[in-house]
């Protein structure tokens, strides 16, 4: 395996470290504030994901732009 198919899956992993970090706090933050008594967990879950999907799309779209960015990066180096 040569140097850059290296860094590329290192990228890789770090972008989807990103986003599931983003992901797992801003849906911790809206379960939070969606929880109520009398609710069920499904309802809570499907309402969290409701207020956070434009930060959850933001964040998807972010990381493959600048997964791809470094991917064309490095195949266009000297």
């Amino acid at each position: 395996m040569d140097a850059n198919s290296k860094k590329l899956k290192t990228m890789a992993t770090w972008t989807i470290a990103v986003f599931a970090t983003v992901f797992a706090v801003f849906m911790s933050l809206f379960w939070l504030l969606n929880y109520g008594l009398g609710v069920t967990a499904w309802k809570v879950l499907l309402a969290a994901f409701a207020t956070g999907w434009p930060i959850f799309l933001i964040t998807a779209v972010l990381c493959l732009v600048i997964y791809f960015s470094y991917n064309y990066y490095l195949v266009h180096k000297k």
